[in-house]
């Protein structure tokens, strides 16, 4: 089975490249400017564009002008560009265009080397067919944790400490980030090495943070420097820096190179005090008992390092540090899934133990090479019930593959009904959480029943906050009786809907809702790229363009204290007559197990209030009886 799941993702990615090389990155950068170096003309933009740092070759247009350019640098949000001439002292403005594939074929390139030794690896086997290959430690262990951890978290932590395979399902709000980070530092307190990764540089800061808190709790004296995070921190916290990767070689190399100074400064001296005595010598002239003796003192302590020639080969050595050999030494690395993928230092190393969050945002080629690097222990923490990975690729089978998470792939789950299945039927090698902490009763009660069997209880939060039941937690704004119309952007191709009723009830409820909160509490989801650019762009215009809007896919694994979700659709005005229809997002005929993991998100992401903006009766002719048309319904049974 093994081999043939490589073989699928091989190709599957095979596709996945043809499809990304078909649609290339595109960045409009300005104000570069020149620095040249050795005949090289490097120019520096600002940018936060992340993905240039993996651009192999960049298409570079400057008016009608177009350059072949090579990313030489991305650091502090500045990009370093080097250009094939001289294209003044200045650019004003440059559009950019590259194939964003480069790791894609890194991952292509490790699944082809795994495909010869696939078999030996057990890890392999026991991530695809768990059943048939779970292992675990016989007898108890002792884990240390807080006291918040309630059973199911502290089930879990026991768990990994003893199995070599777990699935840690964490619907939102359960803790699961907080416990991974017991997870984690109970097996670094067992002396374990360690890999934690993730999607996303932010929820790696956070599961590290995590990390750092537990550890704090159950080992204060574990010295963080055995620790690292590697790549490119998201979040701005002292915490991190000392720990970032780049840091640690930077302050290490800065140490030996006083030593390398000290030793260049004694070799330099004994090769100046030998010329003297050469040129005394040349001339026939004695020797001043003096100098012999500082040349040969100077010449003892170079013979402590084996000669001139052995002093040289150190100093070189202070000088320049083997990063690789500096990884390997750390006991835990905190870093993204395509870091691993990408980075040559990770080749052929190997770790006791990996733990992958938001696994089932990951997808199955990422979980094979993170199998493959494990030893003893493999946890794939996520939700199921929440967004899965996403591909491009319009070939069928290689877009289902690639578009399939861990745990439906591995239980061969169609629906919410078959994952319970699944993890009733395996507790030795699942946990499910079935506490949340985040949301107030009647919003948590509906998204249980809806989304978790009912399986999902309230608890009450560790900080000690109070989630008042008096207080609503979700309002349902019906829109229908504003007769709210959807419009196409002309001239567009794709689907690019527009509804300004709902942009003009969303501009009032921000105005409500910045009263009694800042703008940073509040977050706005739309289903629509294309309504991302519309609402931001209308909150602009009203003073409220600070206030972060962005697809469901931007708010995973994130919380506001106050979500504003508008579903946008509307009755459209064709040949007539007003049509309603249904879209992708929303319709499960279309999108199948996606439709409820989507709207899990949106509707989990508020910490205080969710606020739905939606056409009932649109809802009602179109989704009546489908997922969105239900739970909308139980939404408003509860709403103010």
């Amino acid at each position: 089975m093994i081999k043939k799941v490589l073989q699928q993702a091989i190709e599957a990615i095979e596709k996945e490249i043809v499809a990304v090389r078909e649609t290339p990155s595109t960045d409009v950068l300005f104000n570069g400017t020149l620095e040249k170096i050795s005949g090289e003309y490097i120019y520096t933009f600002e940018t936060q564009n992340k993905g240039l740092r993996f651009a192999e070759e960049v298409r570079a247009k400057i008016d009608s002008k177009e350059h072949k350019v090579n990313p030489v640098e991305f650091k502090d949000k500045k990009v370093r560009l080097e250009f094939p001439e001289n294209v003044g002292s200045k650019i004003e403005e440059v559009f950019l265009e590259w194939e964003n594939d480069f790791v894609l074929k890194k991952m292509e390139e490790h699944l082809f080397k795994l495909q010869d030794k696939a078999e030996e690896i057990p890890q392999l086997k026991a991530l695809l067919q768990p059943e048939e290959h779970f292992k675990k430690q016989e007898g108890a262990i002792d884990i240390k944790v807080d006291k918040w951890r309630n059973e199911s978290q502290k089930d879990a932590i026991q768990k990994s400490l003893k199995n070599n395979i777990l699935y840690v399902w964490g619907p939102p709000g359960t803790g699961k980030t907080a416990t991974l980070g017991y997870i984690v530092a109970n097996l670094l307190n067992q002396k374990k090495r360690v890999l934690f990764v993730s999607n996303t540089n932010r929820a790696v800061d956070v599961g590290l943070l995590s990390v750092i808190e537990a550890l704090y709790e159950i080992d204060p004296g574990y010295n963080l420097q055995n620790t690292t995070r590697y790549g490119e921190a998201a979040l701005d916290d002292p915490r991190l820096e000392d720990i970032l990767f780049e840091h640690q070689v930077k302050t290490k190399l800065d140490s030996r190179k006083a030593d390398a100074v000290s030793l260049s400064n004694t070799l330099s001296n004994y090769e100046k005090l030998q010329e003297k005595i050469d040129d005394l010598m040349r001339n026939g002239e004695e020797i001043p008992d003096k100098l012999e003796m500082e040349c040969q003192l100077a010449g003892n302590k170079l013979e402590e390092y084996g000669g001139a020639e052995s002093v040289e080969i150190e100093i070189d050595r202070l000088m320049n540090l083997n990063e690789r050999y500096e990884l390997k030494k750390k006991q835990l690395v905190a870093t993204t899934l395509a870091k691993v993928c990408t980075s040559e230092l990770f080749y052929n190393i190997s770790y006791d133990a990996v733990v992958v969050d938001e696994g089932s945002m990951a997808g199955i080629p990422y979980m094979l090479l993170m199998a493959a690097k494990s030893k003893q222990h493999l946890v794939v923490a996520g939700d199921p019930m929440q967004l899965p990975p996403i591909a491009l690729t319009d070939h069928p089978k290689s877009r289902d593959f690639l578009e399939q998470d861990i745990f439906t792939f591995v239980s061969k789950s169609q629906s919410t009904e078959d994952l319970f299945s699944w993890h009733d039927l395996n507790p030795q090698f699942t946990s499910f959480f079935d506490v949340q902490y985040r949301m107030k009763d009647d919003l948590a009660g509906v998204i249980s029943s809806v989304f978790y069997e009912g399986r999902l209880k309230s608890g009450k939060p560790a900080d000690g906050r109070i989630l008042e039941d008096s207080v609503a937690s979700v309002a349902l704004i019906d829109t229908a009786k504003y007769n709210p119309v959807l419009e196409q952007e002309t001239g567009e191709r794709g689907f690019k809907p527009i509804n300004e009723v709902h942009h003009r009830l969303i501009e009032e409820s921000v105005k409500r809702l910045t009263r009694n909160h800042s703008h940073d509490d509040i977050g706005i989801i739309v289903p629509f790229r294309n309504s991302v650019y519309k609402v931001r762009n209308h909150l602009w215009e009203k003073g409220y363009g600070d206030i972060e809007v962005g697809t469901i896919h931007t708010f995973q694994g994130r919380e506001k204290s106050v979500i504003i979700f508008d579903t946008v659709m509307s009755g459209e005005w064709q040949n007539g007559g007003m049509r309603h229809y249904s879209v992708r997002p929303f319709d499960e005929k279309k999108n199948g197990l996606s439709v409820p993991r989507l709207l899990n998100v949106a509707f989990s992401r508020s910490k205080e209030l969710l606020v739905i903006i939606a056409d009932m009766q649109h809802i009602q002719k179109v989704y009546g009886n489908k997922f969105l048309g239900r739970l909308l319904g139980s939404v408003k049974e509860i709403s103010i």
